[in-house]
């Protein structure tokens, strides 16, 4: 019999799934992959000839050779397109409770709904839901840092980017189309009964940690008294020390060599020797004037699916 996931982080991009994939890969009864991200689901939608160079760069992983060394060490993403190479991934599951899978492109990519209910119609699904103008701003700089992007301003990003042809996963940044969270969930609530979905806040989620972990271990049926260690923090804010530097270190290669080469302990001094966290931009008025406008039908439609209230949580949208 295989080894297959029973629930699955469906997003969202900048919304706090690495940490939670980190949290999660803890707990001694939940059994995560060693591929945070597979896509093995959203693959109907993802199409690897458009690919910006980039996130090409980002995604290429042997496979192959990856699994048969026995899954050395974690990789943030890959696309795990074959059933063969995806259920390889639980072969090391000895006994854990419950299986899962954490990958945001389930959640913006429209065919995975449907690919995960043919999968297991029986699935737990869970989400974390960020106010959808800082996960647009924080996707922003996250793009400054990586140099996917170098426009200064944050408008003309977004429009131009929404702007783009072919666009997709890995294709353009979407920062618009990742947070329209309503038609996002709406596909998933066509096809799964509300109780099999757990919907998180992510402003809850990063104030009371703890007592967010233990409401998902609640859910997914699990010990709620594990103690989790949430002293780390994962992907936080930086930008470049030199962008133009930085982007000729992303572009050659070289980073992705660097983080490669140098063990895990000692990657954190790297990125202090390459990026700063002092100073940072802050989102300005109109811009967050800019992004209410466009996602004010889209939260009253959340509102209405989840019956909560999100604007209790997001107040521009009061």
């Amino acid at each position: 019999m295989k080894k297959k996931p029973d629930f699955f982080v469906i997003g969202v991009v900048k919304g706090g799934s690495t940490s939670l994939y980190h949290y999660l890969d803890q707990h001694p009864e939940v059994y995560l992959p060693p591929i945070k991200e597979t896509n093995h689901f959203a693959k109907a939608d993802i199409h690897p000839e458009d690919f910006l160079p980039e996130y090409a760069l980002d995604v290429k992983l042997d496979l192959d050779a990856y699994i048969k060394k026995g899954m050395p060490e974690k990789i943030h993403i890959a696309h795990v397109n074959s059933d063969e190479h995806y259920f390889a991934l639980y072969d090391k599951v000895e006994g854990e409770k419950t299986l899962g899978d954490v990958s945001n492109s389930y959640m913006v990519c429209p065919s995975s709904a449907q690919a995960i209910h043919d999968f297991n119609p029986d699935s737990k699904l869970i989400v974390i839901l960020r106010n959808p103008i800082g996960r647009a701003w924080s996707q922003y700089l996250m793009n400054l840092r990586e140099a996917k992007t170098q426009e200064k301003d944050f408008i003309s990003e977004l429009e131009r980017d929404a702007e783009k042809s072919p666009s997709g996963w890995g294709v353009n940044h979407q920062y618009l189309e990742l947070g329209n969270y309503g038609r996002q969930l709406e596909r998933y609530l066509q096809l799964f009964p509300r109780e099999q979905l757990k919907v998180i806040f992510y402003e809850e989620y990063r104030d009371r940690p703890l007592d967010i972990l233990k409401d998902i271990c609640h859910f997914l049926e699990v010990d709620e008294t594990f103690q989790f260690d949430v002293s780390s923090k994962k992907n936080t804010a930086s930008l470049p020390r030199s962008a133009s530097l930085n982007a000729l270190l992303v572009k050659t290669g070289v980073i992705k060599t660097l983080k490669g080469m140098v063990p895990k302990q000692l990657r954190g001094s790297l990125a202090k020797v390459l990026y700063s966290d002092k100073d940072l931009p802050s989102i300005a008025a109109e811009e967050k004037a800019y992004l209410v406008r466009y996602y004010a039908s889209e939260v009253r439609l959340l509102s209405s699916l989840i019956e909560v209230d999100a604007s209790n949580y997001w107040p521009q949208f009061k």
